[in-house]
Formats: structure tokens, sequence, C-alpha cells
């Protein structure tokens, strides 16, 4: 990642990425070989298992959803199984829920690209939110507004990975739907990469043979017909990326709410920047009650109860529990992988440990790739050059003002607007009006 200018006369060794060095101390696994047929294709038998993998399913659940034999599952991810007949692909793709264009992906490696030109694309409805929603209630109700109030055909709902947009947007369409609304749900296909890998495509950054883009698809999926459609994840820049303008337009009556890093700078589009929840004061509170009001204790809590149902604030632990929640940022996946991790350590150990083991903002349960600094620094990586070089500069201070940036960036205002909108640096707190911080999550990536 660049710094920004350098004095002149100073040699200067390049700096690599946030994301290169939030990598760093772990092995990354190897990429996948080859496939025949396709220089850089995905193999099948290691797509199926990414897929199976993503979606938490053993190869006895996902025979028994696709009505195969598990033997069948095992030749085909072994790779014994290298040309799969086109209706079990379908069966697969069934089972896994895929979207279309990881559907067409999954065909195209197994050999038998699906013909969606004959048939018409049917949008699947959103699936069922991960548990209940806690300390969202109040951007809950702005997305509702902003879509059925207000009548914006675009929302973006914008955020640092891990600050829970696909948690929002899934409850927001369960409302929806509960009151009559018709509902649609994409994921892009390059959503969620496992260890690191590339998103599965041909390896040319074309579709795959006999399909059409996403946004053809979802248009002529479509049409004319009132609908609400929710893209979840839809960052990465090419061809398999839904063209949310051209959209809009080939669809007068559509609504679309999509999640993602930045926004989508369409014209017409509102922008819901989904920010850190709230945290403790830093004064300590006795009253352990009103302490686990406080959206982020609330959360980190309700995570803690599924593994320790009988865990509860005390005198003793309560300091520790809310030092922890202020570290992590109010950052819901950091406190989701603290809480697991609360299984081995006392909330006092992970504390002390958070600081310096990154490991434990990995899912304890989980992939080794899913690490949170690791796609904080994507979250890093996509903001304006003279942006990161702002955020480069602060990140050691413990909070500042607009006039602090001002010797840094022509437009300091709009680096500050354009830093909070991602997420990346917030309000430093009621004792402190007018003065930001950046997030303590984003401050690792720097250290």
């Amino acid at each position: 990642m660049n710094g920004g200018p350098h004095p002149a006369g100073k040699k200067q060794n390049p700096r690599p990425s946030l994301r290169d060095r939030a990598a760093r101390g772990r092995p990354e696994q190897p990429a996948p070989a080859p496939a025949q047929g396709g220089a850089g294709a995905v193999p099948f038998a290691e797509l199926l298992k990414r897929h199976r993998g993503r979606s938490g399913l053993t190869q006895q659940q996902l025979a028994d959803f696709a009505t195969l034999s598990v033997r069948a599952i095992r030749d085909l991810e072994s790779g014994r199984v290298r040309r799969p007949r086109r209706e079990s692909v379908g069966l697969l793709a069934d089972a896994l829920r895929l979207g279309d264009p990881e559907r067409l992906q999954l065909h195209a490696a197994g050999g038998s690209p699906a013909d969606h030109r004959g048939a018409p694309v049917t949008l699947p409805a959103p699936p069922a939110p991960p548990g209940a929603l806690v300390g969202r209630e109040a951007e809950l109700q702005v997305l509702l507004d902003q879509v059925t109030v207000h009548g914006h055909r675009l929302v973006s709902v914008v955020g640092v990975s891990g600050i829970g947009k696909t948690h929002l947007v899934l409850e927001a369409a369960r409302v929806l739907r509960a009151r009559g609304r018709r509902v649609a749900w994409h994921s892009s296909a390059g959503h969620s990469p496992c260890c690191g890998a590339a998103p599965a495509d041909s390896g040319t950054g074309e579709p795959p043979t006999g399909a059409t883009g996403p946004t053809d698809d979802l248009a002529g999926a479509i049409g004319e017909s009132h609908e609400l459609l929710v893209i979840d994840g839809d960052d990465a820049p090419g061809p398999g990326r839904v063209d949310v303008g051209a959209l809009l337009r080939r669809c007068p009556n559509l609504r679309v709410v999509v999640t993602g890093l930045t926004p989508r700078h369409v014209p017409g589009e509102r922008v819901l920047p989904l920010t850190s929840m709230a945290v403790p004061e830093e004064a300590p509170d006795d009253d352990h009650a009103r302490l686990s009001e406080v959206a982020s204790v609330a959360l980190f809590l309700s995570h803690m109860r599924r593994s320790r149902p009988g865990f509860r604030l005390r005198e003793d632990n309560a300091d520790a529990v809310a030092r922890l929640c202020r570290r992590l940022d109010g950052v819901p996946r950091a406190l989701e992988y603290a809480a697991g991790w609360c299984l081995v350590y006392s909330p006092e150990v992970l504390l002390a440990r958070a600081g310096r083991d990154s490991h434990l903002l990995s899912s304890p349960t989980g992939c080794a790739c899913q690490n949170l600094l690791r796609s904080l620094a994507r979250s890093v990586d996509v903001v304006a050059e003279r942006h990161r070089h702002v955020l480069a500069e602060v990140a050691d201070r413990p909070h500042w003002t607009v006039a602090d940036i001002a010797h840094l960036v022509p437009d300091p205002a709009a680096a500050l607007h354009a830093l909070l909108i991602h997420g990346l640096v917030r309000p430093a707190g009621a004792h402190l009006p007018e003065q930001f911080t950046v997030l303590e999550l984003v401050r690792l990536l720097y250290a």
C-alpha cells in the first residue's frame, strides 16, 4: 500500500500492501492446479469441495440433499469422476443453493455448461438471517424506511468487512417478505473466497461458455415486475459484477439494496454507512445490567452463551468484557470470533492476548483463511490512495480533528467523510467532541 508522497532525496523501499502484511506469518495454501481444457480453470473436484466447505455440509448431507449416493460425492471430490452428468451437477447446485454465476461455473468445470438461454432465470428468495439481529434496530429501521417510505431505488449498505452488512439486509428482507413484499436475492460468485484463493472462473476473465452476464440474467428474470432485489457481496470488479445502473434502467420498477465495501456512485444512490456498534464508555460502570444493554456487550454475550450458557457478567469479569468490546471496536465478526475463543480463554486472558495473537481474530471452528485482519486489509486497500495516506498518518494517534489532517490533503473534510463512510474511523466519543479515532483493528494493520 502506498503511504503517500515521500520527501525528495530520500530513497524509499517499496512498502507491501496491507493485505500482504496482514497475511504474513501464515502460509498460503497452494493455488489449485489448472484443469485440463482451460488454462487457470479450477477443477470440478476442487470447486465442489470449496462450495461444500462454505455451506458447512458433510459429504453425507450433500448426498442426501442432492439425492445422490455418498459414494458419488466421494468420487466427484476425489477427481475419479471428472465429467459428471449434467443432471447430477444441477442437483448438486440446487443442494448447495448456488447463485446463477456459481451454477454456471460448476457446470463449466464439469464439462457441461448450463444453457440458460432457453429457460428463464428464476431468482431465489433471501436465505434466513443467521440468528437474531442484536444492536442494529436503528439501522434496520432506516434501511426499511429508505426502500418503503421514501421509495429510493438504490440503497448501498457499506462498511468494513465483518461489520454485519449481510446480516442487516437479510433481516430487512425477512421483515419485508413478512409484509408481503416480493424480495429476490443475488449473491456474488466471488463472495467469501476460501483460503485466499481467487474466485473460481475460467481463467480468462470472461464468463463461462454459454453464460450471459449477471446483469442480463437479472434483467431477464425481473423484467417489468415490481421487485426488490438484494445484491450481497458484489465487490470484485470484472465481468461477474452486476452493473446496477444498467439494471435499474432496464427494470423501471425495480429497487435494489446492495452491500459492499464502497458506494457504487450511481445517480440516485442512497448510502447507508454501517459503522461500529456502540461500545462501553471508558469510565467503569458497576451496574452490570446497564453494561449488558450496550450493543456490543449484548452481542458478545449472545455469542458467549451459545458455547457457555451459564456465563454471566460479574464484578470479576465485567471490566474485561467491556475493555474487550472496546478493543474490538464493536465489530460484530470480531466479537463473534472472540466469544468463540472464550471456550478456551477467559475474557481476561483473551483481552491480554488480543493485541498480540492475530489468530484470535479468526474463527476457532472455521477455515484458517477466515482471518478478520486480512479482510480488513482489503477494506483499506479499496480506499483512494490519498485517503489511505491520511489513514496511515493518523493510525497511531489516539484522537485527532479535521484541522490536524489539513496539511496532508487539500480537502481534509472530504477525506474524513470518505474514511467515515468506509467505516475505518469513528468519532472519539461524547467526551471528545469533533475528534475522531482510527479503529483499533485497523491500527493492528499498521503496527
